[in-house]
């Protein structure tokens, strides 16, 4: 079993450093599918790292979340997907604020 703290920053340090590519958010959620006995902890990262980081970031955050649900229910583990459920709201808020500042995000998180 891995070491429950170099999960947890090798699966930030994939979250910080997601693109737009279709590659990285695969890469990412396969990573988490990887590790689901700490799923709880992964979702705690993913919710951390809206909130720090800049727009475009939570941008590929979202778009990443989108390919760890496909993902998480094709290997029929839906813990993934029913935390990401109850958090939607804070998701969305956090990658497009209604103060303005992720205004073109707006697209992306109502998709």
């Amino acid at each position: 079993m891995a070491d429950p703290f170099e999960v947890r920053i090798r699966f930030t340090s994939l979250l910080q450093h997601l693109d737009a590519s279709v590659t990285s958010a695969q890469r990412a959620a396969s990573y988490a599918l990887k590790n689901r006995d700490m799923d709880e902890d992964l979702h705690s990262c993913i919710l951390e790292q809206l909130e720090r980081n800049n727009m475009n970031v939570r941008a590929n955050i979202l778009f990443f979340v989108e390919h760890l649900c496909d993902l998480a229910q094709r290997e029929n583990h839906l813990d993934f997907v029913q935390m990401i459920q109850k958090d939607i709201i804070r998701i969305i808020d956090a990658v497009a604020p209604s103060d303005g500042s992720g205004a073109t995000n707006v697209k992306l998180a109502r998709k």
